[in-house]
């Protein structure tokens, strides 16, 4: 009768075990992949106000007049660097999202509004707008970060 009764703790003991091993492995690749899409997410989040901070930048740097005669940047390096940011930009938004749409759109607003060369009240504001907007869409996606992080489940992706 012992021999049962330490036969049967073992069993258990070792069903135990076992079974918390299977749970760790799971609950651990869903907290990595977890992981690693919220840092990937920031990344995004940092990547896109870097590019919008330089896209808005270069835009008043090329509406500017007064353009220092020792500038080593040329009028058609402002050009390509406001273009390339426009591009970069428009390949962080999602082309299905109304939201992303609508930053794109401003961003190609901005750049028609600037392709006259003068610094208007105009092109200011839609550079404002641009900035405002961005902001309270990236505020947006940091607290989905913050809400995978404290639910531990990704949020639900956009249509």
């Amino acid at each position: 009768m012992p021999n049962i009764i330490t036969a049967v703790g073992i069993v258990l003991t070792f069903g135990a075990a076992a079974a918390n091993l299977v749970y760790s492995i799971i609950n651990n690749k869903k907290t990595r992949f977890i992981n690693t899409v919220t840092t990937s997410r920031i990344h995004w989040i940092n990547s896109l106000r870097d590019k919008i901070s330089a896209f808005i930048s270069v835009t008043i740097r090329l509406t500017n007049p007064e353009i220092p005669k020792d500038d080593k940047k040329t009028l058609a390096d402002l050009i390509r660097e406001r273009d390339t940011s426009m591009q970069q930009i428009i390949l962080h938004l999602n082309p299905k999202d109304p939201t992303d749409q609508a930053i794109k759109k401003c961003v190609d607003e901005v750049v028609a509004e600037s392709e006259t060369g003068v610094n208007s009240q105009k092109l200011l504001s839609l550079l404002t707008h641009l900035r405002d907007a961005t902001g309270e869409y990236l505020k947006k996606e940091w607290e989905k970060v913050k809400d995978e992080s404290e639910r531990g489940r990704l949020s639900k992706p956009k249509k």
